[in-house]
């Protein structure tokens, strides 16, 4: 890099200013000294003709001056102006901007990179809803179709058609509300101050509520005493949060597995731990679990009703009560999902 191109805009237009200032006041000096020796027009027009020349170049430099200055930022404002939904992969050039410039130009770069990575994920998002909800409606269209052309259909395949319905229909409203829950904008993440609730309760309660699905999948739930510790958060929230770590842990369990709830206090924190017997989560799918729609199982999950929501409403969960979740450990033995919560 050129020892000029090294310094700061601030410093270029200082020198420049001088350097013209500096130009301006010698070329006055000579015209004014031209007209003073050879006498060509009086002392006053003389100085007058040498100060209205001087002004014509202290404009004409100025204008040049603000053009080279403000050309790269020109070039900038084209290139933003070029960017478009279609075209969000374009960034600014900044290799031969620097400070200020440079900084803009890296802020905005920064900006563009998250705005992308949005549009990305909402793509992703609807298409993957999208791809949620055509399936469930299919199997409604279908039976209404042959519920329409069936005068004698036998009443054993009416309740296959019924049972079908609700199961189908379930899974419709279960999958919006859980895309209401991820909508953004749904809830005040600053607005409320979270009340002191019993831990211990809202944990029996979800073990309570998901024992019935145990059973069906042959799996044990524990919760490991003592339990008790008052936390900050809604009631709701956190029924929801452990409901969906239960579902999680049970749905990719082994036949004859277990479920182990344990709550422990770690630096002014209250830790839960959700731990499985199941096979673990391969190193290429731990960064992605909680991402919208993923699934471990496609085919497992999807036959038994779940969506690939349940650890992304758990992270949305705990993110408005200031809370985190995170996959501490995994292996062929099971998995186990920590989440932290404040002390109430």
């Amino acid at each position: 890099m050129k020892p000029w191109n090294r310094l700061s805009l601030r410093a270029r237009v200082t020198l420049f200013s001088i350097l013209f200032l500096a130009i301006l006041i010698t070329l006055y000096v000579a015209i004014e000294s031209f007209f003073s020796v050879f006498r060509i027009v009086s002392e006053l027009q003389g100085r007058i003709i040498s100060l209205v020349v001087v002004l014509t170049g202290m404009i004409l430099s100025s204008h040049w001056l603000a053009v080279i200055i403000l050309k790269p930022v020109k070039r900038m404002s084209e290139t933003a102006a070029g960017i478009t939904a279609t075209t969000l992969h374009k960034r600014l050039e900044i290799d031969q901007l620097h400070d200020e410039l440079k900084k803009l130009g890296v802020v905005f770069n920064t900006m563009m990179d998250g705005l992308e990575h949005s549009f990305k994920q909402q793509a992703r998002f609807v298409s993957a809803a999208a791809h949620e909800l055509r399936t469930p409606l299919s199997i409604l269209r279908t039976n209404l179709e042959v519920a329409g052309d069936g005068d004698g259909i036998d009443p054993s395949d009416w309740r296959d058609y019924k049972a079908i319905t609700e199961r189908t229909l379930a899974r419709l409203e279960s999958l919006t509300e859980d895309l209401l829950l991820l909508a953004d904008g749904k809830y005040d993440q600053t607005h409320s101050e979270h009340k002191i609730v019993e831990l211990a309760n809202i944990l029996a309660d979800a073990k309570s509520f998901m024992e019935p699905m145990a059973v069906k999948y042959g799996v044990t739930l524990h919760l490991m005493e003592p339990c008790d510790a008052l936390v900050k958060g809604e009631e709701s929230f956190l029924f929801l949060v452990f409901r969906n770590l239960l579902d999680n842990a049970i749905r990719y369990n082994r036949p004859n597995g277990d479920v182990t709830l344990e709550v422990s206090q770690e630096d002014e924190r209250v830790v839960v731990r959700v731990s499985d017997t199941g096979k673990g989560i391969s190193p290429p799918s731990r960064e992605l679990i909680f991402e919208r729609f993923f699934r471990l199982d496609s085919s497992r999950a999807r036959s038994h009703g779940g969506a690939g929501l349940g650890l992304s409403i758990v992270r949305h969960l705990l993110g408005i009560l200031q809370g985190t979740v995170e996959l501490e450990s995994s292996s062929e033995f099971g998995s186990v999902f920590k989440v932290t919560l404040i002390r109430g």
